[in-house]
């Protein structure tokens, strides 16, 4: 499998010059990369082509919107070119998209595609943040909230040309629109080794302990209160702790009631489940609205033993997610609850 990592980022924000920084390292060798250029003329690629032998340019169009046909195409043809060419295998692609894009729609075209995931992983999603404009473009620019929203991996850059408060205020804005992203801070791709190789898609971030504002607790016995942090575009992220074991009956009702309730508004899920099946350990996502296929653990990945989600979207209401989780304990297949009060009917 050839893991490929999405970097996104709002225009001039640092993209190029961290990937850059990484294909001139050892570890970055046999990396392609797609580079997406919304104008007609491309330069991105020709700088990278002179650290990597695997560069492609697609200048058809915005990747969230127009070229997601043309992208796995690339990705198909990326996968046999080393071994045309007997070279070593390509070990990673990262994506890099326009300062414009929105990062969803171009997951759910790649994680959706059965042909691709034969082939390809996600790595993380890396978002670079510039710490000059970076409060005023979240402010005005709902690309870069989305951007930040939905990362792995938060990278802040420039950070040598901001004053220690004001470096110091933008990442309590990233916190309060990410409190799960990993963060780091890179001056002139200075950062780009730990930041492409730690990936942050590892089942183990989400074992991570959260602050405590951030947690609800779930089980049969105890309800703790808990908070889910909110910001000014009404992109909030919710997440539970539980202590069932659900089948996958449970966990389909719970993703129909999901998506009955926010539909588009639900931009990622991300859930570390210990399940009751001979597969146990699943790592479940889904993008927008549709649920991706899960990747198995062959073990427990850390020593807390309970289940956990991650939930990040437009408008969500902490008391309904609540309410919800109540459908993974179902086993009946014929209960497919389409709200709260349905819900109840099935106990």
């Amino acid at each position: 499998m050839i893991a490929f990592d999405l970097l996104t980022g709002f225009l001039g924000s640092g993209k190029t010059t961290l990937l850059n920084a990484f294909l001139q390292l050892e570890v970055g060798a046999n990396t392609a990369v797609i580079v997406n250029e919304f104008g007609a003329i491309g330069l991105d690629q020709l700088v990278y082509q002179e650290f990597s032998d695997d560069v492609y340019l697609l200048d058809n169009g915005c990747l969230c919107c127009t070229v997601t046909h043309s992208l796995r195409e690339t990705l198909l043809e990326i996968k046999n070119v080393a071994a045309r060419l007997e070279r070593p295998p390509l070990r990673r692609v990262v994506i890099e998209t326009t300062g414009l894009a929105d990062p969803l729609p171009v997951l759910h075209a790649l994680l959706g595609d059965k042909l691709l995931m034969q082939h390809f992983s996600l790595g993380q999603v890396i978002t670079t943040v510039d710490a000059i404009h970076g409060s005023h473009q979240l402010a005005v620019h709902p690309e870069s909230r989305r951007q930040v929203s939905v990362a792995e991996h938060l990278v802040i850059t420039k950070t040598d040309m901001v004053a220690p408060d004001r470096l110091a205020e933008l990442q309590r804005q990233l916190r309060v629109l990410n409190p799960y992203a990993q963060s780091t801070v890179s001056v002139a791709g200075q950062a780009a080794l730990s930041v492409f190789t730690s990936n942050s898609s590892d089942p183990r971030v989400l074992g991570l302990p959260l602050p405590e504002e951030y947690v609800y607790h779930y089980s049969h016995q105890n309800a703790h209160q808990h908070t889910a942090q909110t910001h000014a575009d009404d992109i909030n992220t919710w997440s539970a702790y539980f202590e069932t074991r659900p089948t996958w009956v449970g966990i389909s009702a719970w993703w129909y009631l999901l998506v009955q309730q926010f539909g588009t508004r639900l931009l990622r899920v991300k859930g570390l489940i210990p399940m009751d099946d001979i597969r146990p350990f699943a790592m479940i996502q889904g993008v927008g609205n549709v649920f991706h296929s899960p990747a198995f653990l062959s073990a427990w990945p850390d020593t807390d033993p309970r289940g956990r989600i991650v939930c990040i979207g437009m408008g969500l209401d902490p008391a309904w997610l609540k309410e919800s989780l109540r459908a993974l304990t179902l086993t009946e297949a014929s209960c497919r609850p389409r709200n709260l009060h349905e819900l109840n009917d099935c106990f």
